[in-house]
């Protein structure tokens, strides 16, 4: 068997695509789209380009799959979870609310993926697919959710917007910690208008 045939089984018998995406995800947030290419991450993950292959049939390929990826990991797989909770709609809506105040690693290092897919979807149709389509998901599910929690279906698609709105650039706005304003807000965002006004 030769040299490179033997070191490309070898490689991909100890990385999977997921890692091969992880470590894409890691340097798209670090560094942009741009830096996203096969040697270096090789490097990064300390194997030869053949694991890459292994998996992926070229850098088109790959970004397909970073996507496809992160549509599954940042929103459905976030529905999903909400869903399985024995909670009200309210109650869900308001945990949705709360994602981007969890203050986590894990939360900062998504925040910084999505901001740098958003970048990259100025430039590159692919991306920017692949932004409308999460973003229409998530409002919908948004949406749904305030139907659900008793927002008028004249009113939900609007409220939508507001909220999604509120979790893109509410933990920017809010001093950490403060938790009266974030229950206050989540409480007007979530309150029917019949309620809020009565």
């Amino acid at each position: 068997m030769p040299r490179e045939e033997s070191a490309k089984k070898k490689d991909s018998a100890r990385l999977g695509a997921p890692d091969w995406i992880e470590a894409a995800l890691d340097v798209l947030s670090e560094h942009g789209i741009d830096r996203v290419s096969v040697e270096p991450i090789a490097k990064r993950l300390g194997v030869t380009k053949g694991s890459f292959y292994w998996h992926f049939k070229d850098r088109d390929d790959f970004l397909e799959a970073i996507l496809g990826h992160w549509r599954r990991r940042a929103t459905l797989q976030i529905i999903e979870r909400i869903e399985r909770a024995d909670e009200s709609p309210r109650e869900r809506f308001i945990r949705l609310m709360r994602l981007p105040f969890r203050g986590s690693s894990r939360s900062r290092r998504g925040a910084e993926i999505e901001l740098s897919i958003r970048l990259w979807g100025r430039s590159d149709p692919r991306a920017r697919a692949a932004l409308t389509e999460v973003d229409q998901l998530r409002l919908s599910y948004i949406r749904q959710l305030l139907v659900a929690a008793g927002v008028s279906e004249v009113d939900a698609p609007a409220r939508a917007i507001q909220a999604y709105s509120y979790m893109r650039v509410a933990t920017t706005l809010i001093a950490p910690g403060d938790e009266v304003l974030i229950a206050r807000c989540e409480s007007d965002l979530a309150t029917p208008r019949e309620m809020a006004t009565s």
